[in-house]
């Protein structure tokens, strides 16, 4: 099967499969477009790779025309309700989709799964009074995400997400409007709970206190890969529970960015059995000096790929407590940006021998001039970046140049 319009049609009737999915590329540039053709292969290849290996990063910032923003403009419009997603193309083709709410899913659903291969869904609102017909949708079975942006009520997230043909549903994300205590309950006690790999959910009550405690209570939780509580006022007390919960065994990615965590917080992190951890954002978390200090004696923290202590206040000590010791080597992504880190922290970076294996440091706005630009420049540990970000500091041009002599189209001032 060469043509393109039958293997399209193949791929709605087999989303899942990837090979045809490659096999539709092939015939794509047969048909003469081949960047468009380049562009499937490559977002079928990341959708197998975390995005710190070096082939997400060399993509994200060197590739553009292989990354959705460059092919979301000449998507087709959607009827009146539906809009396409800020990133509405998984694996190569369009399938996220953002819906007003049920009722207008309910009217489009039929259209819409037969042109294009939809599996991630964006409710803005959800109703109680259409919650049950949309279960009963046979389209649902088709979602691999659903986020309801807005939160629910506890009778809408029985209805919602009790329906039993969820099967290939994976990523919940659910909003802090509406979302109370007996919702958080509802939820994990849903049919499709267990089966997911992903949750994020944001809390805007004191302490992050509804899901936080649903999740620190269950004895025998979903295997969850990704778990992203930013934004949930989490407190140090439920921190520690959290940590020390079983639903956290499996993660590889936590996201606790946009919580005012300081150092009691991310010392409790430090010390929590985190085995499979890789991916630690703690962005905007204030951590202090003495978090900073723990997060550099976890025992997780050999294991990391990627940290993010963006927006952290953090100053020339704490750059010198990250990369003193050799636990940090394995990093490939270091992401400091939009601190105080100065001539002095940014000298320490560039002169520390554990961040060898950084493909990406993004240093942007810290109040970096020349002689930290220099060091950057000079340093003999950094040749396998490929992404240096620096926009927003002060260096001169002579600096400047020296940098672009050393990293090339790699840094970005």
């Amino acid at each position: 099967m060469t043509d393109p319009d039958a293997l399209y049609r193949a791929i709605l009737a087999a989303p899942d499969d990837d090979t045809l999915r490659l096999v539709y590329a092939d015939a794509v540039e047969e048909a003469g477009d081949p960047r468009r053709a380049a562009f499937i292969r490559t977002q079928v290849q990341l959708a197998h790779v975390p995005d710190w290996d070096p082939a997400w990063v060399r993509v994200r910032h060197h590739e553009r025309d292989l990354m959705p923003g460059a092919w979301a403009r000449d998507l087709p419009a959607l009827p009146d309700g539906l809009d396409w997603a800020r990133d509405p193309f998984r694996r190569g083709l369009p399938a996220h989709v953002e819906v007003e709410d049920a009722g207008t899913f309910l009217t489009h659903a039929d259209d819409l799964f037969e042109q294009y291969p939809v599996e991630a869904l964006v409710l803005r609102n959800s109703q109680l009074s259409t919650a049950r017909q949309f279960a009963a949708s046979p389209w649902v079975g088709r979602l691999v995400r659903l986020a309801i942006t807005q939160g629910m009520g506890a009778p809408t997230a029985r209805w919602l997400l009790g329906a039993t043909h969820y099967e290939r549903l994976r990523e919940l994300h659910i909003g802090a409007v509406l979302t109370t205590t007996e919702t958080a309950t509802a939820v994990v006690r849903s049919r499709m709970f267990r089966q997911l790999t992903t949750l994020s959910c944001r809390d805007d009550r004191a302490g992050g206190q509804t899901l936080v405690n649903e999740l620190t209570r269950l004895a025998d939780p979903p295997q969850l890969k990704v778990l992203d509580l930013s934004g949930n006022r989490l407190d140090p007390e439920r921190m520690a529970r959290l940590v020390a919960a079983p639903a956290l065994a499996a993660v590889e990615e936590l996201d606790l960015s946009d919580n005012n965590l300081r150092a009691e917080s991310l010392q409790a992190l430090a010390a929590a059995r985190l085995p499979h951890l890789k991916s630690l954002h703690l962005l905007r978390t204030h951590p202090e000096g003495q978090g900073v200090a723990a997060v550099a004696r976890a025992g997780f923290l050999p294991q990391l790929r990627s940290l993010s202590l963006g927006g952290c206040y953090l100053n020339p000590p704490s750059a010198v407590a990250l990369v003193r010791t050799a636990a940090v080597a394995n990093l490939r992504v270091l992401d400091l940006r939009e601190n105080a880190l100065g001539d002095r922290g940014a000298t320490t970076l560039a002169n520390s021998p554990h961040l060898k294996n950084l493909v990406h440091l993004d240093l942007a706005s810290n109040l970096i001039e020349d002689a930290g630009a220099n060091a950057l420049a000079e340093s003999p540990y950094l040749d396998g970046l490929i992404h240096l970000d620096l926009h927003g500091n002060l260096p001169t041009p002579a600096a400047a140049a020296r940098l672009r002599k050393r990293f090339g189209d790699r840094v970005f001032l």
